[in-house]
């Protein structure tokens, strides 16, 4: 089972002023996101606040963001949850909505067995009868897979790739030349290049939805064997990446966003507002993009 297209945008959730989900918003998100060429969005994950979000609120998002994308990019929901019976639902929840693969981090907060957490992926993958993706991230999760395990879950039939979010290209590496057969997706937006010239099939990123069309163009360079204009892209996402760590990375591509004329609100608490002379140097940003487009 494969999970389909390349690039994908993890989608922010737009929010109103009180922080209740703004459903409305949805889809003139969708519509620039997929204006910058990516192939799909990525659903309900760490960039949409999932995990500050009760499980109805979630399956909304599911199910709104597909109404408005379905049948124009590939289409992926991530469900993971610290409750299998959570992540259950939310599979049956994507499935129904048409989306086209689930994804799902390991259960967190308890210390669970591997054998805990793969019965939890295949339950998973039950539920939803579509192409599961692993989404490794463990500076988040706390569960930080070893190469044997990572092997173990992707060669599971159900399985149909990974969303690797971390800096070890060494154990990316090894992986994708152990698993050819699966989609590995690098979800590290500022070591994309690397990644890409590593075997990559593709990128997942929340910068993405800002600036998704650098990350295809860093994957068309590559493949065209120009070095230098894929330098010169990533160098372009690490000048923003840079501002990011400064604003906080949700908060400032909210910011940036509603900026761009596609207002998203605000990040739900406990995230506070950015701080105002990192939004300076994010306005200051944002105008030498416009004024190089004009």
């Amino acid at each position: 089972m494969q999970v389909p297209g390349s690039i994908h945008a993890a989608m922010l959730t737009p929010m109103k002023d009180d922080a209740a989900i703004a459903p409305e918003a949805i889809a003139p998100l969708v519509d620039f996101v997929l204006a910058r060429g990516v192939d799909g969005v990525y659903v309900g994950g760490s960039t949409g606040e999932a995990m500050l979000m009760s499980r109805d609120e979630r399956a909304e998002v599911l199910r709104a963001t597909a109404d408005v994308a379905k049948g124009r990019a590939s289409l992926i929901a991530h469900v993971g949850a610290a409750s299998t019976h959570d992540a259950v639902a939310l599979a049956r929840v994507a499935s129904a909505a048409g989306y086209d693969a689930v994804a799902a981090v390991p259960p967190f907060y308890y210390s669970f067995s591997f054998a805990e957490i793969r019965d939890y992926y295949g339950e998973i993958a039950d539920a939803a009868g579509l192409p599961l993706m692993i989404y490794n991230i463990p500076s988040l999760t706390g569960v930080d897979f070893n190469l044997d395990q990572l092997v173990e879950l992707l060669q599971d039939d159900r399985i149909g790739g990974i969303k690797f979010t971390d800096k070890d290209v060494f154990q990316f590496t090894r992986l994708r030349r152990a698993t050819p057969s699966k989609k590995h997706f690098f979800g590290t937006d500022e070591m994309f290049i690397s990644a890409v010239a590593a075997g990559a099939d593709g990128g997942i990123g929340s910068t993405y939805n800002l600036i998704g069309d650098v990350y295809v163009g860093i994957q068309e360079a590559l493949d065209d064997g120009d070095l230098d204009r894929a330098r010169d892209l990533q160098a372009k996402s690490h000048s923003l990446i840079e501002i990011l760590f400064q604003t906080g990375v949700i908060e400032g591509l909210k910011y940036a966003m509603t900026r761009v004329g596609v207002p998203v609100g605000p990040c739900r608490r406990p995230f506070s507002p950015a701080p105002r002379e990192a939004l300076a140097k994010l306005d200051a940003w944002l105008d030498g993009q416009m004024k190089r487009a004009a």
